[in-house]
């Protein structure tokens, strides 16, 4: 988890928000003309609805590493977000299905070897105007289920953005209504290295010891680190084995009781912190 500018984060959704609604403006006033006119406009449509898809894309992955992921209610805010991505990959696909039914013009195949009566200028002309005219209600129909995915893509934009900003502001109230944590100089610490960018829980192979460090991997104390752990102010990922290596981050939690903490003396490495390389130098010097 990482501490990421959420107000920017909501200033980009609502943006995102705005070039859908733009796109979908654009996708409603679309008259096509069979043939290679709706090809170019189709291909720059699709084009810039898969460029919004990605951008959704973006938006989700940096929700879904920060701080916001701490907070009651984000779980349903980071899936409506997901939707987003959907109903935008879905104009995608209905545009690209409008783009399949449009009826280029190009040779038609031959007849059998030695077929006697091949196509007049006449007849062929009047097979274009029939693949025209039935092309012309199916590729509205694939245009309007496209329009309307963007639409529901500009309201979930929208719909999050002001899900998120009132998240926040009763995450600050409730915050300020109740007392942060209350930790030792230890456990203080412990916070402020794992604050800078988190650190590893790993298991030795060899001797089925679990150790723990920072992102310098300097070795952090486990009983400080597991008495954090229990009381939710430091959170593991459990998605890798020890062996691995599981990754450790200060919650929400962990955060309000680092900034409320007033520690009596400043945090300093010892030699229990002291990245082993650093030590066998140390000893070597005293030799």
């Amino acid at each position: 988890m990482r501490q990421i500018d959420l107000q920017a984060e909501i200033a980009r959704l609502r943006q995102l928000g705005n070039d859908f609604e733009d796109l979908h403006s654009k996708i409603r006033s679309l008259a096509l003309t069979p043939g290679t006119d709706a090809r170019q406009q189709l291909t720059a449509k699709i084009v810039d609805t898969n460029e919004l898809v990605q951008q959704a894309m973006f938006r989700l992955a940096a929700l879904d590493r920060s701080q916001y992921t701490a907070i009651p209610g984000s779980r349903p805010a980071l899936e409506a977000l997901a939707s987003v991505v959907l109903a935008a990959s879905l104009a995608a696909s209905d545009l690209a299905c409008a783009l399949e039914a449009n009826p280029l013009e190009g040779a038609p195949f031959p007849g059998p070897p030695g077929a006697p009566f091949p196509d007049t200028p006449a007849d062929e002309a009047a097979v274009r105007t029939a693949r025209h005219a039935e092309a012309v209600p199916a590729m509205a129909e694939h245009l309007a289920d496209a329009a309307h995915q963007l639409d529901l893509a500009h309201t979930g934009c929208y719909y999050l953005a002001s899900g998120i900003t009132r998240d926040l502001k009763q995450h600050a109230e409730q915050n300020q209504a109740t007392p942060a944590p209350k930790i030792t100089d230890s456990q203080y610490a412990v916070l402020v290295r794992l604050s800078a960018d988190g650190g590893s829980l790993y298991e030795t192979s060899r001797y089925g010891v679990t150790k723990a460090v920072d992102k310098d991997r300097a070795t952090v104390n486990v009983a400080t680190l597991n008495a954090l752990i229990k009381r939710g102010l430091v959170e593991v990922d459990t998605t890798t084995s020890l062996y691995q290596g599981q990754r450790l981050h200060v919650t929400a939690e962990g955060q309000r009781a680092l900034a409320q903490h007033k520690p009596t003396t400043t945090p300093a490495r010892t030699a229990a912190v002291t990245p082993p390389a650093t030590k066998q130098a140390a000893a070597g010097r005293t030799r």
